[in-house]
């Protein structure tokens, strides 16, 4: 294969050197010239020229009242009075509300609302005759009105529903006031059928926890409601409930109650006497109320029961045991079964944390492996149910639970054994006014429907 030029490597040969024309060096000289002509022309003699004068311009109609410089929406109006500055307008009456919160006080929520100690002190020293703010909680509700001139009208505190006060300022001083709130009273029949206990038998028929406890204490003197009660039990009842603005607030009095399970049947009717004593008492006008409750406290079991003869658990020895032994969580409430003189408060060797109360007719209660002590000290006067301490694991005590003992002068009896003493029954005079009254509260009873195991309300 032959080439037909020859391949330079380097250097400038093969190169074409290219002829310029004449003619074309003096057009690119002319273009140039062009150019930086015309530049300079535009940037040192480009003036405007001076406008021409108008000549002969034809004349416009003049219209008269007319400012040719404003539009006309604009033109001020003669016939109107003039505008004046608007003075400062005065501090316009105000409302506030609220609820205490953590840290709060009374006077200091009034201040954050812009109200000073000589506009508060007043109002605090009126309302010192209904109610002591000393006394004020979280939670509690307010509200209040200040007029224009930064004067409190009205202060509202409010501690339940039932319990709203007021102060108003009047003809220039503060009135302080507990408000009277209207409340209506319903009457109703409860009928339930009892599952595991009463207090989950009575939630599942739509009633509150707080009822199924008015009942116990009411028929604590007969039925033991953590032994005795039974699937299957039926419980009837009559009684108030409370009403504020149509919602439920609170249960009032039993007016009537029936129990019946396996031990037999209870029932207990509200009767007041002529003489405005009151209490309640069985069909045949028997008094419900006993010297003795069955049971000092609410319990799980009976660990230890009342024998001459148990293994105890520390000694490892045969040895007599004259008390109820009552299994419960630490801290259980622990009641006085009857009213009595406290005799003694203190430790007492394997008894741990011990009360003894002297009763009527030679009785003498004790309770025994306390945690702690109620509000008492030896000498009181405590009356039936009052607060004496809580379940412990003091002394010579293997587990919760409280020793619970009764002695008749110098003999121990068993408390599940020990013959009540009643309170007086209906007299004879009373008699006829009580068949009246218990009447209507029987028929009630009677109609009440049972809502069954499986039923759920509320």
């Amino acid at each position: 294969m032959y080439l037909r030029d020859p391949i330079y490597l380097s250097g400038n040969y093969g190169r074409r050197q290219r002829r310029t024309s004449p003619l074309r060096q003096i057009g690119n000289i002319l273009f140039i010239a062009l150019v930086v002509g015309t530049n300079y022309y535009v940037f040192f003699y480009d003036e405007a020229p001076p406008p021409a004068p108008i000549m002969n311009r034809p004349e416009v109609e003049s219209t008269p009242d007319v400012d040719d410089r404003a539009p006309e929406r604009f033109a001020p109006d003669n016939d109107a009075s003039p505008v004046m500055e608007p003075e400062e307008s005065a501090v316009a009456a105000r409302k506030f509300n609220g609820k205490l919160r953590k840290g709060d006080t009374v006077f200091r929520v009034l201040q954050d609302q812009g109200l000073d100690q000589s506009a508060v002190s007043p109002m605090m020293v009126a309302m010192k005759d209904v109610y002591d703010f000393r006394k004020a909680q979280v939670g509690h509700r307010f509200e209040g009105e200040v007029d224009g001139n930064g004067t409190l009208q009205r202060f509202q505190y409010q501690t339940g529903p039932l319990d709203v006060y007021e102060v108003r300022y009047e003809a220039g001083a503060y009135v302080a006031v507990k408000k009277h709130i209207p409340v209506e009273t319903r009457v109703t029949r409860i009928g339930c059928e009892m599952g595991t206990s009463l207090f989950a038998s009575l939630t599942r028929c739509g009633e509150s926890p707080e009822l199924a406890q008015r009942l116990v204490d009411l028929l604590s003197f007969d039925v033991d409601f953590f032994q005795e009660i039974r699937s299957g039990d039926v419980l009837r009842m009559v009684v108030e409930k409370v009403h504020v603005d149509g919602r439920f607030l609170k249960y009032g009095r039993i007016r009537a109650t029936q129990y019946e399970g396996k031990f037999g049947t209870i029932a207990a009717y509200f009767y007041k006497d002529e003489e405005g004593r009151e209490g309640y008492y069985t069909r045949d006008g028997r008094a419900l109320k006993k010297e003795f409750l069955k049971t000092p406290l609410k319990y799980t079991r009976i660990s230890s029961g009342f024998t001459h003869r148990r293994f105890h658990p520390v000694l490892h020895r045969w040895k007599k045991h004259l008390a109820i032994d009552y299994a419960a969580p630490v801290n259980t409430p622990v009641q006085a079964v009857a009213s009595g003189v406290v005799k003694y408060v203190g430790k007492k060797g394997a008894s741990g944390n011990l009360v003894v109360i002297d009763h009527h007719a030679g009785y003498s209660s004790y309770y025994a492996h306390l945690n702690k002590f109620g509000k008492i000290q030896v000498g009181d006067q405590v009356s039936q149910r009052t607060l004496i301490g809580y379940v412990g694991q003091t002394g010579r005590a293997t587990g919760p639970h409280l020793h619970f003992a009764l002695k008749h002068g110098k003999r121990w009896v068993n408390p599940q054994k020990v013959k009540n003493i009643e309170a007086s029954p209906i007299s004879k005079t009373e008699r006829k006014r009580f068949e009246t009254s218990v009447s209507p509260l029987l028929e009630a009873l009677r109609e009440t429907e049972v809502q069954g195991y499986s039923e759920r309300r509320g």
